[in-house]
């Protein structure tokens, strides 16, 4: 049988295939001898590394696929050796299977160096080397056959392969240039069926792609051992109008379409389906009257945060993992993923960017990627062809001279060394700092990083927009309202200044999540397009469990069925108005173990994924985006299988748009704080959502008096008197009000007898029951369901109906009246393909529509006309 998951610690797809448990294993066959070409030097996707030779002291080196020359095929592997301010040596490193070697052979040229050294290294850590005589100046190829090592044939248990040059060797030089090609290994092997194969590899490619990362056969043995054998395996495509295979397992795509590689390794087959897409062509998004568009389209995304570029990739250039990355992020469907930034790495110095001649330098000094911004480029642009846009986020800043990830030691904190790392907004070399909006320097430094990240990627529809100002301001200066605003509008305007047409994305204070004040809710500063908040749903205005000081973050051990209830919705009130697209940048099943201590990780955060793809759509948002440390065996890998089936069933239904909150009929005017406010969080307008909830009323509009005063109350003077009234926009079927720390003026105008609007008075919306709701809203003319029962949410989107089952307090009823709103005769399409419904809307009102659904989980019907 054919199993495919994702590879750990890789965005490839896996296949494992597996012999029949009841088959005894063959014996070994007689031993024989395997050749593997194992430099190539045509794809960058082949694993070569280089080694410094840092125990002498750390030698420069660089190392590139040279098109210039080859000996084989159209590239060669080219050596760049500087011995001048260090070093002894430098080599380039291959990770091999424990081979037994026999033989080792290689083209080679030099410029330079007058004799090249190979080294084999054993798994016990055993050295063996022999030194090979070569030409010091280019010309002819020389070719090179090496069969013993320290004087000995071959060599046992070989895990790496190393091609050296020594400054011993440069004729009194201190530089030199060395080619390799066509570098091959034999080793003696007995061939033996594996227990089983893995082929990993990319599930979706591109019709124009080139250098594509290339499948890898990896054989299983009993005993826990493992072995590349793609180039001992049959590799065959079927259909080579779509996707050809070369023996070494390079893919070349010919034209869209999906195609199945067909592997044989000694007997053992399966298959490995690839899907090949047409690039796509995107064009740079917009907001138009409060509406995220793509042309005029509505844009709607599932995504994810991506660690890579700040915890991984500043230190070392990994090209194959974020190709298979981007692949994998395709195959799920994500429309977005938000890149968190280190600052430093974009301005190392105050002042130095990518483009300056003296960015190469900070990087190389302190050991790191000088490939950094490349890998960027190449992520916005290669993500961007697959339809998937970044959202970048300056989450990381220059204030500690220790950051490992910044070039620092973090064994050197406290021993009063001088920090190495990118750290000049430090208090100093020795004092770690944090980033401090009120400080010029600070403010100077990011609105100067805005502005060169935007003219950099400026007119590139690869990207979705830049947050602002960055990532969870939470310090008690930027908890000022106008602090914030005055910070972010300046750097929205930097980054407009780099880009005029690049999105701006608001991040709130109190790290990213406050509801109860005004600017990060329905008063954005006007030069911003978006809301970018961070809602970890169980950090909501729920009650915590008594158990919660004792849980290791205790702000979201809250009542479990009332978060799974009402916890999104209650979060998502606040912008319920906003005139800007918010989509939620950090969320899912992070903290699982404070939340659902009972259930183990991987039902807490199938659980907690689902809820918050599925009441994210609800509450009207434009995307929901995934933290996770990628590809972490805590954060990430358990939940692979989970995150490739709930996004691919849900990136449809964010695609097609979010639902719309702008018409909602109902209004609750209320004072945010009419119950006391507390870690950001709007606890007062929570009674109110439940009966919302329950009664299924779509949308409807969270008003506060505040908000009414700024911009619907009509103030105009008559004489020595003042008429106040409310403008066009205050256009609502009903309106319930809670009279608690209601401001004067709103109370006022709202208890108008020529309103015209029917009004509920209430001293306490908590004390409003379901039904004395339901009755209020139908005598308005509000539609309300109490047929469908208050376990479930109905959430018409622009092409799905999305039903979530929030509750079980009534199991028996799995009925549900869905009001759809569409004109003539339409289908419910399920998602396995079978038609759930056809008729028109009024029957399905009517006669309503079974549906068996367990608690927490959902189900998707796509509407189809």
């Amino acid at each position: 049988m054919t199993r495919r998951t994702m590879l750990k610690g890789a965005g490839v797809v896996v296949a494992t295939s597996a012999i029949a448990s009841a088959t005894a294993a063959p014996a070994a066959a007689a031993p024989t001898t395997w050749i593997d070409v194992v430099g190539h030097f045509e794809s960058r996707h082949e694993p070569w590394a280089v080694h410094l030779g840092n125990e002498y002291g750390a030698a420069t080196a660089t190392f590139e696929r040279d098109a210039t020359v080859s000996a084989v095929g159209e590239r060669s592997g080219k050596l760049t050796a500087d011995f001048s301010a260090a070093g002894r040596y430098v080599a380039l490193r291959k990770t091999l299977d424990h081979l037994d070697i026999t033989k080792v052979t290689f083209a080679v040229m030099s410029q330079g160096a007058s004799r090249v050294q190979v080294r084999l290294v054993s798994g016990s850590n055993v050295l063996r080397n022999t030194q090979v005589n070569i030409p010091a100046s280019p010309g002819s190829w020389t070719p090179v056959e090496v069969t013993h090592f320290n004087n000995i044939a071959g060599m046992e248990d070989v895990v790496r392969l190393e091609l050296q040059v020594w400054k011993d060797h440069l004729g009194g030089r201190t530089a030199a240039t060395v080619w390799f090609d066509d570098v091959r290994v034999e080793h003696t092997v007995s061939p033996v069926v594996p227990a089983s194969l893995e082929t990993s590899g990319l599930p979706v490619v591109l019709t124009d792609d080139v250098d594509l990362v290339p499948l890898v056969v990896r054989a299983q043995y009993d005993g826990g051992s493992a072995m590349d054998v793609t180039q001992h395996s049959t590799l065959t495509s079927s259909d080579p109008a779509v996707l050809r295979i070369d023996p070494y397992g390079y893919l070349t795509p010919v034209a869209a379409g999906t195609a199945e590689i067909g592997i044989d390794h000694l007997g053992v087959v399966q298959s490995f389906p690839i899907e090949v897409r047409v690039p796509r062509e995107l064009v740079m998004p917009t907001v138009v009257d409060g509406r995220l568009l793509e042309g005029d389209r509505p844009l709607g995304f599932t995504g994810f945060n991506y660690d890579l570029m700040m915890l991984g990739f500043p230190r070392r250039a990994d090209w194959t993992g974020l190709d298979a990355d981007i692949a994998l992020m395709a195959y799920w469907g994500l429309g977005a993923v938000r890149v968190p930034l280190n600052l430093g790495m974009v301005q190392p110095a105050r002042g130095v960017f990518p483009d300056d001649d003296a960015w190469a330098g900070e990087m190389t000094s302190r050991g790191m990627n000088p490939e950094w911004m490349d890998m960027l480029d190449h992520f916005v642009e290669r993500a961007g062809r697959h339809g998937v846009r970044l959202i970048l986020d300056w989450h990381r800043f220059p204030v500690d001279p220790y950051d490992y990830w910044s070039g620092g030691r973090t064994q050197d904190a406290g021993t009063g060394k001088d920090g190495t790392a990118f750290a000049y907004l430090a208090p100093s070399l020795t004092e770690r700092g944090t980033l401090n909006m009120s400080d010029p320097a600070h403010l100077d430094a990011l609105l100067d990083a805005h502005r060169w990240l935007a003219a950099h990627f400026r007119g590139s529809p690869g990207l979705l927009g830049i947050e602002v100002p960055h990532n969870e301001p939470h310090d008690a200066y930027m908890s000022v309202q106008a602090n914030w605003r005055r910070v972010t509008e300046r750097a929205a305007l930097a980054v407009k200044a780099g880009d005029p047409d690049r999105l701006t994305f608001a991040m709130a204070p109190a790290y990213g999540h406050d509801v109860s004040t005004a600017a990060p809710t329905w008063q954005l500063p006007g030069v911003v397009d978006g809301n970018a908040p961070h809602h970890y749903m169980p950090n909501a205005p729920i009650e915590p469990r008594p158990d919660a000081p004792d849980r290791h973050s205790p702000w979201l051990a809250r009542d479990v069925d009332e978060v799974f209830s009402h916890a999104i919705a209650s979060l998502f009130a606040p912008y319920s108005t906003s005139r800007a697209p918010v989509y939620n940048g950090e969320g899912g099943s992070y903290g699982w173990d404070s939340f659902l201590p009972d259930l183990t990780n991987v039902e807490a955060a199938e659980l907690m994924i689902e809820a918050g793809l599925a009441q994210y759509y609800a509450a009207g948002a434009v995307g929901q985006l995934h933290w996770a440390l990628w590809h972490n065996a805590k954060d990430f890998v358990p939940f692979e299988e989970i995150f490739d089936r709930l996004y691919r069933r849900y990136a449809p239904v964010y695609a097609a748009g979010p639902v719309d909150w702008r018409a909602a009929p109902v209004a609750l005017v209320q004072n945010p704080a009419a119950v006391p406010v507390s870690n950001g969080h709007n606890w007062s307008v929570v009674p109110f959502v439940r009966l919302a909830l329950d009664l299924h009323l779509p949308t409807f509009h969270l008003l506060t008096d505040d908000e009414i005063i700024d911009t619907m109350l009509t103030q105009v003077p008559t004489g020595l008197e003042q008429v106040d009234g409310l403008s066009a926009e205050f256009a609502y079927k009903a309106v319930v009000v809670d009279r608690r720390n209601l401001d004067e003026r709103v109370r006022s105008v709202l208890d108008r007898e020529d309103l015209g609007v029917p009004v509920l008075w209430l001293d306490d919306v908590a004390t409003l029951t379901r039904e004395d709701l339901a009755r209020f809203l139908t005598g308005a003319g509000v539609p309300v369901d109490q047929k469908t029962g208050t376990d479930f949410q109905l959430i018409e989107g622009p092409e799905h109906l999305v039903v979530y089952r929030r509750a079980a307090k009534n199991p028996a009823r799995t009925r549900i009246f869905p009001r759809v709103r569409r004109d003539g005769s339409f289908r419910l399409v399920a998602e396995d393909g079978g038609v759930a419904y056809e008729g028109n809307a009024g029957t399905l009102l009517a006669r309503g529509l079974d549906l068996e659904l367990e608690q927490w989980h959902s189900v998707i019907l796509r509407i189809e006309s």
